[in-house]
This record gives C-alpha cells, sequence and structure tokens, in this order.
C-alpha cells in the first residue's frame, strides 16, 4: 500500500470508532476512562491488521466465519447495555470494566482485521497510521459524545443505544 492509501484507509476505519465513540461519549466518562479508551482502541487497531494477515488463509479457506455477524452481535450487545444504563437512576457504569473496554475496541476494529485478511502486502507503517487515526477519532468522538451528554442527558444515551442496535441490524 502506498502512503495516501494507507492514510485514507486508516481515516475510514476510524470513522466507525468516532462514531461509536461519540455513541459513548454521551455516558459522561472521565479524562482518564476517555484516555484508557481511545488508547485501547488504537491499539487494536494496529494488532488486528496484522493477526488479520496471520489468520488470512485459515479463516477464508478452513472455517467459514462470518465477521460480520460477529461484529452484529458485539453491537447489538453494546446497544443493548446502553438502553439498559439509561434506565438506571444510578451513575452509568457500562465502560468502565477491562472487559467492557475490550469489546468496545474489539467491534471498532473488526474492519481493521479484514484489512489485514484483505491486503496482500501490509507495510508495518499501515498498522502504526490505523492506530494513530484511531486513537485520534476515538478520542474526538468521546469528548464531543460527553458534551452532548452534558446538553441531553439520558435522550442521548438512549440515542447512542439505538445507535449501536442500528449498527447491529445493518450488520446481519
Amino acid at each position: 500500500m502506498e502512503l495516501l492509501s494507507i492514510i485514507i484507509v486508516a481515516i475510514s476505519l476510524s470513522m466507525d470508532a468516532f462514531s461509536l465513540a461519540l455513541a459513548y461519549g454521551t455516558l459522561g466518562l472521565g479524562t482518564k476512562m476517555l484516555f484508557k479508551i481511545s488508547l485501547s482502541v488504537g491499539l487494536f487497531h494496529f494488532f488486528m491488521p496484522l493477526l488479520g494477515m496471520g489468520i488470512k488463509y485459515y479463516l477464508v479457506q478452513y472455517s467459514g466465519m462470518n465477521l460480520h455477524f460477529l461484529a452484529s452481535i458485539i453491537y447489538f450487545y453494546l446497544g443493548i447495555m446502553l438502553f439498559l444504563e439509561a434506565k438506571e437512576e444510578k451513575k452509568v457504569s457500562t465502560l468502565y470494566t477491562i472487559k467492557d473496554i475490550f469489546l468496545f475496541s474489539l467491534a471498532v476494529s473488526l474492519d481493521s482485521l479484514s484489512v489485514g485478511i484483505a491486503q496482500e502486502n501490509l507495510t508495518l507503517i499501515a498498522p502504526i497510521c490505523f492506530a494513530i487515526s484511531s486513537f485520534i477519532f476515538t478520542t474526538v468522538g468521546l469528548k464531543l459524545g460527553k458534551r452532548l451528554h452534558y446538553l441531553f442527558g439520558k435522550a442521548a444515551i438512549m440515542m447512542g443505544g439505538l445507535f449501536f442496535i442500528l449498527l447491529g441490524l445493518f450488520h446481519l
């Protein structure tokens, strides 16, 4: 891949991280949690294309695994969790555990895995660009979502949950 192509792919891969981070930003996360989530998403966007390259032939030739179906399940889970959290009166706890951050990072980086599978000769520059771009887009999405949280409260959280569920339907 040439550099311009890598940058375009990096931005494209980061757009779902941005949109989902926007939804999670409505939870009003603190700065430390925002950094942890953004870093996790960046790391996943670095390692997933490398993993995709490593397991390319197994996934395509032997297992018949459907990555879109897996993404749908994860998006449905995240959407339902946001709806449930919005109904509770207590402080929202979603994305405060390592498991939740892992699932979020996995959900937004599955497309990076497919890039690793699709590309024949991916250099190390590509995953580095993917990681930096997704870190930046996730951070911006979380910060914008946090502003929406302060403006719209629980309605913003429920809109975020609806967004995840719609993404889950789209990936089926």
